[in-house]
C-alpha cells in the first residue's frame, strides 16, 4: 500500500486543481476522499493505493515516521523538521512552484534596527537580565537562526496562527513566513531580515519498503507534468 499525504487549507484547493480534481462543498468529507483516491490509483495505475489530507506541518514527521511514503507541504515546514531532526529519512523529491512565501524576522517599526546584525549589537550592548522574546510556529527555523546571529539570552514562544498580533506586548521579534508583506504593516512590522524562501514540494521517504525506482519515477513524472 502507498500512502500519500496533501495539506489541508488553503493549499489543499490550488494543489488539487492542479492534479485535476474538483472540489465540491455539497459532499461529504468520505465521499472527497473516495473521489480523490480514485482519481491518484487511476493516475497512477496503483490499486494499493490511499491519500489522507493532513495539516503542512505535521506532513514531515508523518512521512519521516512510515507512516506515509509521500507527501506534499512546504520547503518551510520541511526545514523545520530536519532543523530538530537531522538524521531525518525524508527527501525533497521535487518543487511545485505553488505556495511561495518567504521566511522573515520582523519588529516593530519605531526600533531603531535595520538588520539582523543592528539587532544582535544592539542586544550585546545592554546584556538585558530580561528575555528577547521571539514568537514563531517555526521553533526550530527560529532557534537555528538565533544561534547562528548570536542573539544574547534570547526565548523562543510557539505560536499557532496570528504571530503577527504578539509585537510588542508578548514579544520583541517575530519568525514568520509572508507572500508580499501587508500583513506585517498592517501590524505596523517591518522585516529586517529574509533567511530564506520557500515553496510547495512532493517529499518522500527514502527508507520506505513500499517505493521502488519505478514507482518513484511514476510519480516524480506526473507531478512534474501538472506543476509545470
Amino acid at each position: 500500500m502507498i500512502y500519500i499525504a496533501i495539506p489541508s487549507g488553503r493549499q489543499e484547493k490550488s494543489i488539487l486543481s492542479k492534479l485535476g480534481v474538483s472540489t465540491n462543498k455539497e459532499e461529504s468529507s468520505s465521499k472527497y476522499l473516495e473521489r480523490i483516491n480514485d482519481h491518484f490509483k487511476n493516475c497512477f495505475s496503483i490499486n494499493s493505493l490511499k491519500v489522507k489530507v493532513l495539516k503542512a506541518g505535521d506532513i514531515p514527521m508523518h512521512v519521516s515516521s512510515n507512516s506515509f511514503d509521500f507527501g506534499i507541504t512546504g520547503q518551510d515546514w520541511v526545514r523545520e523538521y530536519k532543523y530538530q531532526f537531522p538524521k531525518t529519512s525524508i527527501e525533497e523529491l521535487l518543487p511545485l512552484g505553488v505556495g511561495k512565501v518567504r521566511i522573515v524576522a520582523a519588529i516593530h517599526e519605531t526600533l531603531p534596527i535595520e538588520t539582523m546584525l543592528d539587532l544582535k549589537e544592539f542586544l550585546n550592548s545592554f546584556k538585558s537580565k530580561e528575555y528577547f522574546r521571539i514568537g514563531s510556529e517555526y521553533v526550530n527555523i527560529a532557534d537555528h537562526y538565533a544561534k547562528e546571529y548570536k542573539l544574547y539570552r534570547y526565548r523562543i514562544i510557539k505560536t499557532s496562527g496570528s504571530t503577527e498580533s504578539l509585537i510588542p506586548e508578548d514579544a520583541e521579534m517575530i519568525v514568520e513566513n509572508t507572500q508580499t508583506g501587508e500583513t506585517l504593516k498592517k501590524n505596523r512590522l517591518k522585516i529586517i531580515h529574509t533567511f530564506f524562501e520557500s515553496e510547495g514540494c512532493l517529499i518522500y521517504n527514502r527508507n520506505s519498503s513500499q517505493i521502488d525506482k519505478e514507482i518513484l519515477e511514476k510519480i516524480k513524472n506526473y507531478f512534474s507534468q501538472k506543476f509545470s
